[in-house]
C-alpha cells in the first residue's frame, strides 16, 4: 500500500494532537476514543490500521473480523492487550514504541530516589496539616552513596549517567550485557546479584517482568542488604515481592521505598500505603508531555511504515517475506531460531559477539544470511533481561544497544552435510561456544554440535541437557532415576566424544512430561553429572 490516500486508520485511544495531524496528512483518520466493544467490532473491518494504548483489547475475536487490518500500533511499550501470535498468523504487523518513554522513566527513578531518601512527600503532608517540625524527616544524601542498578539496559543506563551527576558510586548486575557496556557507562560490574545487594545503599531495578524476574527481590534477598537500604521500582510491578517489602519496612531493615509500578493496577488500597517512608505513584514513568509527544510521533511513524510495506523498526512479530523467500528459508528459520534458543537456555551468560556461518550452496545470498542471523540472534536474546520485546526486526537493534557484535559469513565448505549453519558465540570472558545444525531433505532440522561435542538430535519439544563424564553406567543411572520419578523418556542420544580431547560427553533426553526438581537433584548427586538443564524448544 505505497499510496496511502485510500488507507483508513482508527485512533482508538488518547494520542498527541501533533501526532494525529501527522497521520492525517498521510491517510484518512478517524479519532474515536472510548468506543464500546460492540461498536469497535462493528466498524473495525473498514480500517487498515489502528492505534491503541493499554485499554483497547486487540484479541482473536477482533482480529477475526478485522478483514482489512494491516497494522496495530501500540502507543507505549506493553503488549498485554494485543494477541500478538494470532496477529502474526493473520499477517497483521504489531508494533510498539519501547524507547519513547525511557528518559521519562529514568527521571522518575531519580525523582523517587530523592523523594524517598529526603522524605519529601511525608514532610509536605505534615506541614499542610498545620504542623511544623524537622527532626522526624531527617533523610539521607545521595552524595557518596552506592547505587545498585539491577538491569543495565536502556533505562538502567540512563539512570547510571544521572546518578553519577550526584557523585554516587554506581554498581550494576546484568548478566546479559557485555563488559563493554559497563565500561562505556563507567559502571562497576557485579558478577553476582548477591554482591550488589550487600554493597548498595540504594537499589533500583530495570528489567522486564518474566518468569525469571518476578519476585526477584524477596525476603532472602532483602536479608542480604544493608540495614537502612532504600529501594526504588519504576520498571514493572512484582519484581520486588510486595509482601517482602512490607516485612522489610515494618522491621526497619528497609529505610524507604519508592514505587511507581505495582503488581495489581489500579488499586485503592495496599498495605504499603500505611508507611510514611513509602513514596507511591500510580505508574507515572511515562507520564510527561515530552514522552506523550514522542510516543505519538513514533507510533504514527511505525504505522505509516507498516502500511507502506517498509521495515518497521519496532515490529514485535515476524516481518513479511515474499512467498519465494519464505518457502526457501522456512526450514532454516526454524533451525536457526532454535539454535539461538538452545544457546540461551544452556549458557545464560553475557555475549560479546555472535557470528553465524552458512556453509553449502543452499544459503548463498547475503540478504538471506542476514535474515537468518537475525533469527538466531532473536533466539539468543528472547526471554532474557534484554529490555524491550525481542523480535525478528529489532533483534539487531537491541544487540547493538547492549554492545553485541553480529556478523554473517557464507562458505561453500559444509563438511559431511549438504548445508551447515554454525553459530559461534563469543562470551563475556572471551571463550567461544559453538552450536551447529543442518536441514535434511530441505525440511528436517537437526542439531549436530553443541560446544566441543558432536551429536545429532531434533531441536523441538522438552529436552533434558545433561553434560557428564563419559564413564560406564552414567546413562543407565540417569534413565533409572527419571523412571522412578515417572518421567517418560521418548528419545535419548549421546555425543560421540569431545573434540577438545576431554572425557566429557553430553546426553539429550526427549521427555514427554515435566521433570520434577527431585529427579534433577537425585541425578546431580552423581559426581559424574556436571549439570542438568531442562530446555523448551
Amino acid at each position: 500500500m505505497d499510496d496511502l490516500k485510500d488507507a483508513r486508520v482508527l485512533v482508538a485511544e488518547l494520542l498527541d494532537e501533533h501526532a494525529i495531524s501527522l497521520l492525517s496528512a498521510a491517510c484518512h483518520v478517524d479519532v474515536k476514543y472510548g468506543l464500546p466493544r460492540e461498536e469497535l467490532l462493528a466498524i473495525i473491518p473498514q480500517y487498515h490500521g489502528i492505534i491503541v494504548r493499554s485499554e483497547t483489547v486487540i484479541d482473536r475475536e477482533l482480529l477475526e473480523v478485522a478483514a482489512n487490518l494491516r497494522v496495530v500500533a501500540r502507543a507505549g511499550s506493553g503488549l498485554d492487550n494485543i494477541a500478538v501470535p494470532y496477529a502474526t498468523e493473520k499477517g497483521v504487523i504489531v508494533c510498539n514504541t519501547p524507547e519513547s518513554n525511557i528518559i521519562s522513566a529514568a527521571e522518575q527513578t531519580l525523582g523517587l530516589l530523592l523523594a524517598s531518601s529526603r522524605n519529601i512527600p511525608w514532610a509536605d503532608r505534615f506541614i499542610k496539616s498545620g504542623k511544623w517540625g524537622r527532626k522526624q524527616f531527617e533523610g539521607s544524601e545521595l552524595y557518596g552513596k552506592t547505587l545498585g542498578i539491577i538491569g543495565l539496559g536502556r533505562i538502567g543506563g540512563l539512570v547510571s549517567q544521572r546518578a553519577r551527576g550526584f557523585a554516587m558510586r554506581v554498581i550494576a548486575y546484568d548478566p546479559y550485557v557485555p563488559d563493554s557496556r559497563f565500561t562505556n557507562l563507567s559502571v562497576e560490574k557485579k558478577a553476582a546479584l548477591e554482591d550488589l545487594l550487600r554493597e548498595s545503599d540504594f537499589i533500583t531495578i530495570h528489567t522486564p517482568r518474566n518468569k525469571e524476574t518476578v519476585n526477584m527481590i524477596d525476603d532472602a534477598q532483602i536479608a542480604m542488604m544493608k540495614p537502612g537500604v532504600r529501594l526504588v521500582n519504576c520498571a514493572r510491578g512484582g519484581l520486588f515481592n510486595e509482601e517482602a517489602l512490607y516485612r522489610g519496612l515494618k522491621s526497619g531493615h528497609i529505610a524507604s521505598a519508592g514505587i511507581d509500578t505495582w503488581l495489581h493496577e489500579p488499586q485503592e488500597s495496599h498495605p504499603l500505603y500505611e508507611f510514611d517512608t513509602v513514596v507511591g505513584t500510580p505508574h507515572l514513568g511515562a507520564s510527561t508531555y515530552e514522552a506523550s509527544k514522542r510516543v505519538g510521533e513514533e507510533a504514527v511513524a511505525e504505522l505509516i511504515a507498516g502500511l507502506k510495506g517498509e521495515i518497521v523498526k519496532n515490529a514485535v512479530n515476524i516481518p513479511a517475506l515474499s512467498e519465494e523467500s519464505f518457502l526457501k528459508l522456512q526450514a532454516f528459520i526454524h533451525l536457526t531460531e532454535r539454535m539461538g534458543t538452545l544457546y540461551r537456555q544452556i549458557r545464560r551468560g553475557s555475549v560479546k559477539r555472535v557470528e553465524v556461518v552458512f556453509a553449502g550452496k543452499e544459503i548463498d545470498e547475503p540478504a538471506d544470511a542476514k535474515i537468518l542471523s537475525v533469527v538466531a540472534l532473536k533466539g539468543i536474546l528472547e526471554g532474557s533481561m534484554v529490555p524491550g520485546n525481542v523480535n525478528f526486526v529489532n533483534a539487531n537493534f537491541l544487540a547493538e544497544q547492549i554492545g553485541i557484535e553480529v556478523r554473517e559469513t557464507i562458505s561453500l565448505e559444509s563438511g559431511d552435510y549438504r548445508n551447515l549453519i554454525k553459530m559461534i558465540v563469543t562470551e563475556g570472558d572471551g571463550q567461544e561456544f559453538v552450536i551447529a545444525g543442518t536441514v535434511l531433505e530441505h525440511k528436517h532440522s537437526r542439531i549436530v554440535q553443541i560446544g566441543p561435542h558432536k551429536i545429532m538430535f531434533i531441536p523441538e519439544g522438552k529436552l533434558a541437557y545433561v553434560p557428564h563424564s563419559n564413564v560406564p553406567g552414567v546413562i543407565g543411572r540417569v534413565g533409572s532415576t527419571m523412571g522412578e520419578y515417572n518421567v517418560n523418556i521418548s528419545k535419548m542420544v549421546t555425543s560421540d566424544g569431545a573434540t577438545d580431547g576431554s572425557r566429557d560427553a553430553i546426553m539429550i533426553l526427549n521427555v514427554d512430561n515435566d521433570v520434577p526438581q527431585g529427579a534433577i537433584d537425585r541425578c546431580l548427586e552423581l559426581e559424574e553429572i556436571h549439570e542438568i538443564k531442562i530446555i523448551d524448544l
